[in-house]
């Protein structure tokens, strides 16, 4: 990519960003019913400061307005790769049990989605905007968190 005003980072390296996925399922054979989980862990949103420059505080850098009548000209204030949010962990459980009767079976189970309940953030705003007097800068608010605590019931039936 080409280096100019409003992508000033040539060379973008985002370095390791590790992940952890894993997954385990067990079967009880006393009581014939099944554990397992599911466990992810990933790195946070890319935090990224989008300012929309006017052309009025450009004119003052550059001696003249913007080329085209422009409004304004978007910048990156943050080199990508640099910041992150927090990391996202999430973890699933399933619990399910087999019911036998007369050669039938049923499997009746529950399913915890977000087990841990965490509440967090996928998303962030990425625009930027000094504060001024009257407003409040809202970069950085969060746009998006995870799904909330979910729990499923499901019955199985086999004949």
């Amino acid at each position: 990519s080409s280096v100019s005003m409003n992508n000033p980072y040539c060379h973008v390296a985002y370095g390791w960003l590790t992940q952890l996925r894993g997954l385990g399922s067990y079967v009880i054979p006393k009581i014939d019913a099944q554990v397992s989980a599911v466990f992810q862990s990933k790195p946070g949103p890319a935090i990224v400061a989008n300012w929309a420059v006017p052309t009025t505080v450009v004119a003052q850098t550059l001696g003249r307005p913007l080329a085209g009548s422009a409004p304004n000209v978007t910048v990156n204030l943050i080199e990508p790769g640099t910041l992150y949010g927090n990391r996202v962990n999430q973890l699933d459980l399933r619990l399910a049990k087999n019911v036998r009767f007369g050669g039938k079976r049923t499997m009746l189970s529950v399913d915890l989605y977000n087990a841990l309940n965490t509440g967090a953030i996928l998303t962030y705003n990425a625009t930027y905007a000094p504060p001024t007097a009257t407003t409040a800068s809202v970069f950085q608010q969060p746009q998006t968190v995870a799904t909330p605590l979910m729990v499923r019931f499901t019955a199985e039936f086999s004949f």
